[in-house]
């Protein structure tokens, strides 16, 4: 679901970005601001996701078993 919601922020983010470009100076002050807040939705997900594999990471329970790796027979 997350993935699926950046993808729909990135997607409107070109957008926006596209009809800035193609758009009046009256109305580039709207277009400006809403990719301002899809850029800060991403960047408040992208800090989510960041600290959850951070968490699940030190969650892991380290390498115990060095002698069981088969490194040898490849």
């Amino acid at each position: 679901m997350l993935l699926y919601q950046l993808t729909q922020w990135f997607e409107e983010r070109s957008a926006l970005q596209a009809s800035l470009r193609m758009e009046s100076a009256d109305s580039a002050g709207d277009v400006h601001r809403r990719i301002e807040e899809v850029e800060q939705q991403l960047y408040a997900h992208a800090e989510r996701w960041k600290q959850a594999i951070e968490e699940a990471s030190f969650l892991q329970f380290p390498y115990e078993a060095p002698h069981l790796d088969d490194d040898m027979v490849l």
